[in-house]
């Protein structure tokens, strides 16, 4: 057994897995489904049907309810085959739709224990993701990656890198990989060997041909989350204060007319597009916001006038995150938000603030405020030092990861900038506390205090005032448990129109 093989411990059980503690990483232990041999067998004929290599002759040996066979052929072979479910990935909507046909098709066979398990074995060995089911059904998972057939990896939001229990064959991945490339209509062959797509969730997947891995296929797969996190989520977790969350949430509404532009920098898997999506449900439902995309993330829930753009880069038909920025700009937004900047698009954006567009918001990658500055100036972005202070505030967002704690991310500094001549200027208005576990705001004097509050013509008192009160609406909110996401913005959108009947709610309801 190698070092990095090593098991120390059973670190934590449940129903779909057990974790236990390594040396190099921890390992993840998949629990199989547990079937006797009869259910087995019979499980296996129903995949093999649904995958169009049974035989219903193969019915005659178990006993089952009169019609059935005719049943699953009329009613489960017909909507799987007519919705080509075999060669791509389904929906959630429609796995749970079979799901529903299978499990009252089988409902009244009584070799069956649990019927639950049955179906949903079925139907992940048939149209799902086979044995990776695991990983749409644990919602503490963030990350699968496939190295090749038996290095296969998850990451844990809790307990980080963990090796997994099973191996693939080669086939099998690349099946997979056809199946989720058909699904999004992206070719997958020898002259377009690399995929960047998503599933039907929205979970943003990557892939790899063999003849570019030295091990063979790669596959990697971040997960959508169905219900995104809210702002309150983020106090809860620590990610960031209620008051940092009230100063961000003033600098991102601008009064409604006076909005913010904000960059989040920080590197893979730290939460950059988590607060993206956060800071822009801050904006008001009136505002026409246009978002620009490589691989679509943003949720801005039940907002009607949003308009989301995702580029192409098939080698047929590439349109680029630039193409869409300079589209935008012809569509009367508002507020753009641009999910990463990650080439010449950064030119365009910072171009379109220099032309007037407020509350522009998007992540880059960088581990800090002036190597985000740095990194803006070069190639391929290119942004010239004179407009780089059209940024108003640069947000760093950090992941940390220890066995004792697990996985914590937090906003470890705000930066202002601002420009002396040709030099751009940061003022770092807020620093991370290691004994606090948080950002804290810092004795450096803030400028864009000053600037908003004679925007909106109130003294710089009245500014930090509603700052307060805005904190305090959010404690109210945690306090309450008002936790769903349309609960979330429908507050505080509320409050923007109606601020009175809020603070009235507050003050009788403490």
């Amino acid at each position: 057994m190698s070092f990095a093989e090593i098991r120390l411990k059973k670190i934590f059980d449940s129903p779909l897995c057990e974790i236990h503690e390594g040396v190099s990483y921890n390992f993840y232990d998949v629990k199989l489904a547990q079937f006797s041999e009869i259910e087995q067998k019979f499980a296996n004929l129903l995949i093999r049907l649904l995958q169009r290599s049974g035989s219903f002759l193969e019915f005659s040996s178990y006993d089952l309810p009169d019609g059935f066979s005719d049943a699953f052929k009329g009613e489960l072979i017909t909507f799987v085959e007519s919705n080509g479910l075999v060669d791509r990935v389904p929906s959630n909507r429609e796995f749970i739709l079979v799901l529903e046909v299978l499990a009252r098709l089988v409902s009244n066979i009584s070799f069956i224990s649990n019927k639950t398990d049955f179906c949903e074995y079925v139907l992940q060995n048939a149209i799902g993701l086979k044995q990776l089911a695991f990983f749409s059904l644990d919602d503490d998972l963030e990350e699968l990656m496939i190295n090749g057939p038996e290095k296969i990896f998850v990451f844990h939001k809790k307990f980080g890198m963990c090796k997994l229990n099973i191996s693939l064959d080669e086939k099998s991945i690349l099946v997979l990989i056809k199946r989720i490339a058909f699904s999004s209509g992206r070719p997958f062959d020898s002259k377009n060997p690399i995929l960047d797509t998503r599933l039907p969730d929205g979970s943003r997947v990557n892939a790899v041909l063999g003849n570019l891995s030295k091990f063979g296929l790669s596959l990697t797969v971040r997960k959508f989350s169905q219900v995104p996190l809210t702002v309150l989520d983020l106090i809860e977790n620590r990610t960031i204060s209620s008051e940092l969350a009230a100063f961000l949430w003033v600098m991102v509404d601008g009064g409604g007319n006076f909005q913010k532009n904000i960059l989040i920098v920080g590197g893979a898997a730290s939460g950059k597009t988590t607060l993206l999506n956060v800071l822009s449900n801050f904006s008001r439902l009136h505002e026409r916001v246009v978002s620009i995309e490589d691989t679509l993330e943003i949720s801005l829930l039940s907002r009607d006038n949003w308009v989301a753009l995702e580029s192409k880069n098939s080698a047929d038909d590439e349109i680029t995150m630039d193409d869409l920025l300079k589209n935008s700009l012809r569509m009367r937004p508002d507020r753009i938000i641009v999910g990463e900047v990650r080439g010449k698009e950064a030119l365009t954006l910072f171009t379109a603030m220099d032309n007037g567009h407020t509350g522009c918001l998007g992540t880059i990658h960088a581990n800090n405020s002036r190597e985000a500055v740095v990194k803006l100036q070069e190639r391929p972005f290119l942004v010239p030092s004179t407009m780089i202070p059209l940024v108003d505030l640069i947000i760093v967002i950090q992941r940390f990861y220890s066995k004792e704690l697990g996985i914590k991310r937090r906003v470890t500094e705000i930066s202002e900038v601002s420009r002396m001549d040709n030099k751009v200027l940061l003022g770092n208005i807020y620093d991370f506390d290691e004994t606090l576990d948080q950002a804290k705001r810092t004795e450096v004097p803030s400028r864009i205090m000053d600037v908003l509050s004679n925007q909106l013509l109130v003294s710089k008192i009245d500014l930090k005032k509603e700052i307060d009160t805005r904190k305090l609406i959010l404690e109210w909110m945690i306090k309450k448990d008002i936790r769903k996401p349309n609960e979330v913005l429908e507050f505080i959108q509320t409050y923007y129109y109606r601020p009175d009947k809020v603070l009235q709610m507050i003050k009788s309801n403490k």
